[in-house]
């Protein structure tokens, strides 16, 4: 059995899922809400109301250089040139 010493990636909601009494699993690297109570309680719970997946650890674009915040204005719904630098903002590839 081989165990590794690198510590899990956590998504910005981790701490959410902490409070809302998930258990976590490996999932690719990061530490990922598996469920929240049992799976029969999972599946009634979507069933008859909604599922989130919380998606944040799926995807990551490092654009960097002089014209990088007019290259994702042009990609992107929306003026990322207008977010702050360490800022995010949600949008939407054209």
């Amino acid at each position: 059995m081989t165990t590794s010493t690198t510590a899990l990636r956590r998504t910005p909601l981790h701490e959410v899922h902490e409070r809302l009494g998930a258990s976590f699993t490996d999932f690719g690297g990061w530490d990922m809400p598996l469920r929240y109570a049992s799976d029969l309680a999972e599946h009634r719970a979507v069933r008859n109301a909604a599922g989130i997946f919380d998606l944040s650890h799926m995807g990551e674009v490092k654009v960097t250089g002089p014209d990088a915040a007019a290259a994702l204005d042009h990609a992107l719904i929306g003026e990322i040139s207008k977010v702050g630098l360490g800022r995010a903002r949600y949008t939407m590839i054209v």
